[in-house]
This record gives C-alpha cells, structure tokens and sequence, in this order.
C-alpha cells in the first residue's frame, strides 16, 4: 500500500509539473467580484494585459460584481482547480468573514493563494477648511474639543471605515462614522467643507493629495508608503494601528503548486517592467510581487486581525 502511495504521489508530481511546462494552452479567465473601473479592475486589466502578451493566450477580464465581492469570489472558489479561473481580490475576502452570514465559502480552506501583487494603504484625510496638518494635532483637538469628529468612508465595513475605528480605539480620537455609498461622494463632500474627514483607500485620494486639494494626515500601512514618503503612518503616532490592504490573485483550493508558482513567476515579470510599476503608482499601488507562501501567510496573518477590528467597531454580522 505505502509503495502504491509513493508511486500515485510522484505520478502526481510528475503530471503537475508537465502541467505547468504547457500552461497556459488556452484562454484564462480573470475573475474581478466588482464592476469595472475600480481599482480591483485596474490591476486586474495591467496584469492581464501583460500576461496575455507574455502567455500568447488571451486573459478575459470577468467583472462579477455583487455582495460585496462575494458573488465572484464563490464563482471562483467553486471552479475546476487548473489555473483556467482566477480570482483578484483582497483584505475584503477576509473582512466579509466576520461580515457576512453562511458565507458559501472560507477564505483559508477554498482557495490557493497565488501571487500577492500589490498594496495601497487607507489614507485619513483631512478637509483644507479643518485646518489641521498632522493627525498628532487631530488627536489633541479632537480630545480637547466638546463634540465628536465625522469622518466619510466608501461604506460600513471597508477597509477605511475599519482602520479608522482601530485608530479611535487607540488613540481616543472621538470619531463619528459617516456611511457614504462609494469613495468618489465621500471625497466629493470632503473637497466641498460638507465634512472634514475621510479615510479611505490611496487610489481613491491620490489625485487629490497631489494637487494639494485635500491633507493627508496618515497612511495605515505598517510603514510609510513609498508613493507618500513623506506622509506618517498612524502608528507613529498611535502605537500598533496598522491595517495594510493588499491586492492578490487566487485560485480555486486544489490548484497543482507548479501551476501557482508558473503564474506568480510570470505575473512577477509583467508588473517589474518599469513602464508597469510606472502605471500602478499613478494609481495609488505598491508592486510587491509575493509568492504563494508569502500571501498565504498574510491571508492567515491577517484574518484573526481583521475580526478584532470589526468587534472593536461593534458590527454584528449581516448588519
């Protein structure tokens, strides 16, 4: 029996690797669990764009927005293991464990992590009319004030709306969350003087930020982002609030490691072309390029640690 085991087992091996040599053979479909334009579509067309070119076969874009994510992510946790249907999502895989009721999937146990590509921190920003220029000032008036602070976020849950509770927890900072449906409105509002503060992801703001509209007072990233060098993260000023929000490909659970290592390898050479890490920090993004292991030690990393935050926001599942 054990000899009939060894045999299978390097028969298996054998077959995955002969897999990868010939991968891809056909069309792959890119599966993105929101509508177009986001910033999940924008990395999920560079990256496709430049594997289709570098495979020869071409990469279809699948927005399969809805749920939050959920309606895509389940298309694909539920799809033949072979590399053919892939997954760009997030930290929102993660999020909507501790959000969503009888989830049709486990974000640890269905899929194989593939590539982390990229990470963008939340960004707490300010109005030009608060008139403050660090969060060290926020917190000091914040404490000093009477009233509560109102800060926008893209919704109740995001990531923005998360790191932003994790701070006021901290440091306390008495901040009001304020629900917008999307970051576009809630930046809208903020550049109006409707409200002072936003915390939201970079892609969102960084047009903003540049142009000297709005005031970035802190990334939520563990360290400073290279596109906001100069920009301090919250943790400088609050110790251990960190929050960062990544972007990755997965795949459905079962997925031969050859074919996983195949796609992070080729995905790693698109997005290093320096015409590719141009484009991504235009959008507000970080290259990273980590391989499965190292994402899947994010994604375990990371949930326990998202859960903490959503019971610190008191939010009950399938609110």
């Amino acid at each position: 029996m054990k000899r009939f085991l060894s045999i299978a087992a390097a028969f298996f091996v054998s077959f995955s690797a002969a897999s990868a040599q010939s991968y891809p053979d056909r069309v792959v479909r890119l599966v993105v669990p929101f509508p177009a334009g986001g910033s999940y579509d924008v990395i999920a067309r560079l990256v496709g764009a430049g594997l289709g070119e570098r495979w020869g076969h071409q990469v279809v874009i699948d927005n399969k927005g809805g749920a939050a994510g959920e309606i895509g992510a389940a298309a694909v946790a539920s799809a033949a293991p072979d590399g053919y249907t892939l997954l760009l999502f997030g930290d929102g895989i993660l999020i909507n464990q501790g959000l969503m009721k009888n989830r049709a999937f486990h974000p640890l146990k269905n899929f194989t992590p593939v590539t982390l590509v990229a990470r963008s921190p939340q960004v707490l920003v300010a109005s030009r009319g608060l008139n403050v220029s660090s969060l060290a000032e926020l917190i000091k008036r914040g404490k000093d004030g009477k009233t509560d602070l109102p800060f926008g976020t893209a919704g109740s849950g995001t990531p923005g709306h998360l790191a932003a509770e994790l701070l006021a927890a901290k440091s306390g900072l008495p901040l009001r969350h304020v629900p917008y449906r999307g970051g576009a409105p809630a930046l809208a509002d903020l550049m109006g003087n409707h409200i002072g503060l936003v915390a939201t992801g970079l892609p969102a703001l960084i047009s903003s930020i540049q142009a000297g509209s709005i005031v970035a007072l802190a990334v939520s990233s563990e360290k400073r982002s290279a596109i906001l060098p100069n920009v301090p993260t919250m943790s400088e000023s609050v110790p251990g609030v960190f929050l960062d929000t990544w972007y990755g490909i997965l795949a459905p659970a079962g997925l031969p490691d050859p074919i996983a290592q195949k796609i992070h390898a080729d995905v790693s050479a698109v997005m290093r072309a320096p015409e590719m890490s141009t484009k991504l920090a235009d959008q507000g993004f970080e290259f990273v390029g980590g391989g499965p292991d190292e994402l899947k030690g994010v994604m375990e990393r990371d949930l326990p640690r998202w859960q903490e935050v959503i019971d610190l926001a008191g939010i009950k599942p399938g609110q």
